[in-house]
């Protein structure tokens, strides 16, 4: 992860170096973007997590393990799923409670089903935004192209962890 990021920001680096070397014109745009973009990141995302941190304990571990837990098997991935198409939330809160569901009990094959319903489904976005924009024909098509996508990987997660020997 550290790596990843290690990356991300030497790529970053070059591209304002780059960018200073052949328009140093842009560099103050860039400036006014990364400060009012970061102004939202700083703000809210500690928010976020902060919120997170209160929500923990008042999840009930019992009941995340028992309908998401690694227990519940493919009946948790489905559940898992339906919870994400129904979360109408943004990915600064999302993330957190992902953590939270974690530490909670819940299964690694059953978050990510429901990582995967929530990106791709996400009705919250779909019935406000796309279907009035790209009209009910894409919209369910699309959905419909992309309805076993969270299951399937839900259950590769599964053998993944099993052949890995991640989580529990």
């Amino acid at each position: 992860m550290i790596a990843a990021a290690g990356v991300v920001w030497m790529v970053v680096i070059g591209l304002l170096i780059h960018t200073g070397r052949t328009r140093p014109d842009r560099l103050r745009e860039v400036g006014r973007r990364f400060v009012r973009n970061g102004r939202i990141f700083v703000g809210v995302v500690p928010l976020a997590l902060i919120a997170a941190g209160f929500l923990a304990p008042l999840v009930p571990t019992e009941l995340v393990g028992k309908w998401l837990g690694d227990g519940a098997g493919a009946a948790g991935i489905f559940i898992a799923m339906l919870a994400g198409w129904c979360l109408p939330v943004p990915p600064v809160v999302f993330f957190p409670i992902i953590a939270v569901l974690l530490n909670a009990g819940a299964g690694i094959p059953q978050l990510i089903a429901l990582i995967a319903a929530w990106n791709i489904f996400a009705l919250h976005r779909t019935l406000p935004m796309e279907l009035p924009l790209m009209g009910r024909y894409f919209v369910v098509l699309r959905l419909l192209s992309s309805l076993f996508i969270p299951v399937t990987a839900g259950f590769l997660a599964i053998g993944i962890v099993r052949v890995l020997g991640l989580g529990g």
